[in-house]
């Protein structure tokens, strides 16, 4: 394969270091070693390739880097897509998936982490004390995962499929890549050998941990992202088409 920089976008309790995950090893599988790309680019995390905001500086030396390797590189990351990384991904220098979750699902594991980093002094998360402060943050989230949606060549992926339909997961994945691989091989390598900061691991949390009433009010407010994404997710493109109607709009200029 020629060089290409993969983002592995998620919106925060989305699985995506398990997609990242499956990235990088569909890719090591198939002969691409994951490279350690320089830290003043992608920061200081020992474990894997994680990126935040690119300028255009940046976002050129990014490219001469896994131009020097010679194939594609996984990247993880957690924000919108600067205008230099939209540039790379209309130029088909780059792609993408965007992994997203029920938001009832998503609020009540970004509870749960927040209880634990209270506990445990840690900062992440630590503001996270109720639904209504979960819902602001997801609330946020919207407008970054619809600007990667609306790019070309991002594949959507839910968590119920990252999780629990992983080798079809991986499969997604292989295509979009257009390189052979086996799903299962991929995925047994990730459970065995990776940290994918799973939580409970329960599909549809919310319709047991979540009053009807709380419920009922994240469906009213997170309606576009349900009737789009949740509701009717077989065969989402990945031509950038995928459009969540205000507030959940980000318009970018390049």
């Amino acid at each position: 394969m020629k060089p290409l920089i993969y983002f592995s976008y998620g919106m925060t309790k989305c699985g995506t270091t398990l997609a990242f995950h499956m990235v990088s090893e569909a890719l090591s599988q198939a002969g691409f070693k994951q490279h350690r790309l320089p830290a003043h680019l992608i920061g200081l995390n020992k474990k894997l390739n994680f990126g935040q905001h690119f300028t255009e500086d940046q976002a050129d030396e990014l490219w001469e880097a896994v131009q020097s390797i010679g194939h594609p590189i996984a990247i993880k990351t957690h924000t919108r897509p600067d205008p230099a990384i939209v540039r790379l991904i209309q130029n088909g220098q780059a792609c993408a998936h965007a992994c997203y979750r029920d938001p009832r699902d998503m609020a009540l594991s970004m509870l749960d982490h927040g209880v634990r980093a209270r506990a445990n002094g840690k900062p992440a998360f630590a503001e996270i004390e109720t639904l209504e402060d979960a819902k602001s943050g997801i609330r946020n989230q919207c407008d970054s995962l619809t600007a990667w949606l609306r790019l070309p060549n991002v594949l959507p992926l839910d968590f119920e499929d990252i999780a629990f339909d992983m080798q079809t997961t991986a499969g997604r994945i292989l295509t979009q890549l257009d390189i052979a691989g086996d799903p299962e091989k991929i995925v047994n390598a990730v459970l065995d050998g990776r940290f994918t900061q799973f939580n409970k691991g329960i599909s549809q949390r919310y319709k047991t941990e979540m009053s009807k009433q709380n419920g009922h009010e994240f469906a009213r407010e997170f309606a576009p992202l349900l009737s789009r994404l949740i509701d009717s997710k077989p065969d989402l493109p990945t031509d950038g088409s995928i459009i969540l109607p205000p507030p959940y709009e980000l318009r970018i200029s390049v």
